[in-house]
């Protein structure tokens, strides 16, 4: 028998029942004008519940053994995950299920499809809140993909770009802005800029557009990331993009009375209130043509954590 036919499908359909279920729940809460923090909160701990108690206690207590070799497949095997699953399931799943429990192997199979089904959707729309909470303010479905975007953060996508210049405008205009800026200055034609390509300009702009508290949030996130998890080529950006600041106190004063060495070291911290999100928005719509995934993922987590 085909197991992983009888997994598939029922991971799809689970998949499939979890995505409406979130769309009709945003809509019926944005009705009663609920903000989305509250909205989101809800949704996560009513996935997390369902699929906990109903699938995964059930399944540790009853095949607690054909449960735990399922979730460590890919210790048995390598290669794409639908194969090791298929493998898996065919062989050390089903044989430690034999010993332990008579009963259809069958359903235990689709109990496991749904348990990691509603995990997997719990887990996406946990992580891409900023992303939900722009759909849910802007009523913009056609974007609700419930799936993570493949190979960039959703900060990089069109869709997360488009709806954040529509909810604000201010910074689209600040970045047409520095385009404008650049593109004026090539078309001046001086000595200095006919030196230089048009794309030089225009990241140069984009660069000289960031605040000296931007760039002392970006050296502290960069000093919280584990070590090698920034790329050799994303190094070398961030070190531009921070360059240099206009404080030089700390070149001569005792570093506790110095105001950028507390940026640096309190991060987000330093800040309060509506200041927090502030920051965090500007710097993030300002990182965003650089596509350093690893700092763009920590500022969206930051954010979600702010939210909270």
């Amino acid at each position: 028998m085909n197991y992983f036919k009888t997994y598939n499908h029922f991971y799809i359909k689970s998949y499939a029942i979890a995505k409406r279920m979130v769309i009709n729940e945003m809509k019926k809460e944005k009705l009663k004008k609920r903000p989305f923090t509250t909205v989101h909160n809800k949704i996560c701990k009513f996935l997390y519940d369902y699929y906990s108690i109903k699938y995964t206690e059930d399944l540790k207590t009853r095949q607690h053994q054909s449960f735990k070799l399922f979730y460590d497949r890919h210790l048995y095997y390598d290669g794409d995950n639908d194969v090791v699953i298929t493998l898996v399931l065919e062989d050390e799943v089903l044989n430690a299920f034999n010993k332990e429990d008579k009963s259809s192997y069958v359903k235990f199979v689709s109990d496991l499809a749904i348990e990691s089904s509603l995990k997997e959707a719990q887990r996406h729309f946990k992580n891409y809140k900023d992303y939900y909470e722009l759909i849910y303010d802007l009523d913009k479905y056609d974007n609700f993909y419930f799936e993570d975007f493949e190979s960039i953060t959703f900060t990089s996508s069109n869709e997360y770009k488009s709806m954040i210049d529509i909810k604000h405008p201010y910074l689209k205009q600040e970045r047409e802005a520095s385009l404008n800026s650049s593109t004026t200055d090539v078309e001046k034609g001086s000595t200095l800029l006919d030196e230089v390509s048009e794309k030089h300009n225009i990241y140069l702009n984009l660069i000289n557009n960031f605040e000296d508290d931007e760039k002392y949030l970006l050296i502290n996130i960069f000093n919280s990331l584990p070590p090698d998890s920034l790329k050799r080529t994303d190094f070398l950006k961030l070190i531009r993009i921070v360059g240099t600041f206009q404080d030089l106190t700390i070149f001569y004063k005792n570093p506790k009375s110095v105001t950028p060495y507390a940026k640096v070291s309190k991060g987000i911290d330093y800040y309060s209130g509506k200041r927090k999100l502030d920051i965090i928005d500007r710097t993030l719509v300002k990182m965003e043509p650089f596509q350093i995934d690893a700092i763009n993922h920590q500022l969206s987590k930051m954010k979600s954590q702010v939210n909270k």
